[in-house]
């Protein structure tokens, strides 16, 4: 194992950064850590309808303190960090592909099997449709 990917989004993961700090010393692994930005779609209303606009996506970069706060967890270890604007699954399966990771490891936030079923979550998406082992930490 060489390359550990580990998405953030800035909440309190510190079962997957622990797992992944775990790893990374027993396989003396690099840990890519990777913040996905999602864009933002100007709203407008036109003649009384709501209209998106979106010749243009807006996208705000907020994800570098997201990656350094969670990089100060990894001090001395080997590092790297990435922030991507997009989907978040998406990004995070194109990432882990591209940078040829050999896992990467997620933090679930405790949704209930109705909510995830009605909405969806970033980590059942990656875990399903990504090429690479997910490590879904509790």
């Amino acid at each position: 194992m060489k390359k550990i990917l580990l998405p953030v989004d800035g909440s309190e993961s510190s079962g997957s950064y622990n797992m992944a700090k775990s790893l990374a010393e027993k396989y003396d692994a690099t840990i890519l850590i990777l913040h996905v930005d999602e864009p933002i779609t100007p709203i407008y209303w036109a003649n009384d309808t709501l209209t998106l606009e979106n010749p243009t996506v807006t996208c705000t970069n907020n994800g570098s303190p997201i990656v350094e706060e969670a990089s100060k967890f990894f001090e001395g270890m080997k590092v790297e960090k990435l922030c991507r604007f997009g989907d978040a699954s998406s990004v995070i399966i194109e990432v882990s592909e591209e940078e040829d990771c050999d896992i990467i490891v997620m933090c679930t936030h405790g949704m209930s099997a109705i909510k995830r079923f009605l909405l969806g979550s970033v980590t059942n998406k990656v875990a399903h449709h990504a090429t690479k082992p997910v490590l879904i930490v509790r």
